[in-house]
């Protein structure tokens, strides 16, 4: 998975899915049909704490349909360093989902229809002097 701006730095899979893993960006996209619960979600939580000791962000890359109990979201345990959670899906079922999701979850939190719109909410919400990218204006070329 190609993100502008970010370097892919290594992919992880799971039985439920995959994890891409950039700096300060993960991306999960969720088997066809799975259901996430919250034992899948604490594992994801573990991943984060051990693997990430600076601010990142959260995708889910919503490209399956998939089904997640969203009770799950008040169980979770704190994270300081997770800034944001990020839902893309351009599906009406998923999307309705999401905003019902969003309910159950404590911190920053918002739908987007593209990967790239959610990635850039993202970089403005992740402290700036943990970039280690450069940024480039496309739109003054």
């Amino acid at each position: 998975m190609k993100i502008t701006g970010k370097k892919l730095k290594d992919i992880y899979t799971f039985e439920s899915g995959k994890l891409y893993l950039y700096d300060d960006l993960i991306i999960g996209e969720i088997k066809e049909g799975v259901h996430v619960n919250s034992e899948t979600l604490m594992s994801f939580f573990e991943f984060f704490h051990e693997n990430y000791k600076i601010p990142f962000g959260y995708i889910s890359y919503r490209v399956n349909s998939y089904s997640i109990d969203p009770q799950v979201y008040k169980m979770l345990p704190e994270n300081h360093l997770l800034k944001g959670i990020a839902v893309v899906s351009d599906q009406k079922f998923s999307s309705l989902n999401a905003h019902v999701e969003k309910s159950f979850y404590q911190g920053r939190y918002e739908l987007f229809t593209t990967l790239s719109a959610a990635v850039n909410w993202l970089d403005t919400i992740i402290p700036l002097q943990t970039k280690n990218t450069n940024i480039v204006d496309n739109a003054a070329s």
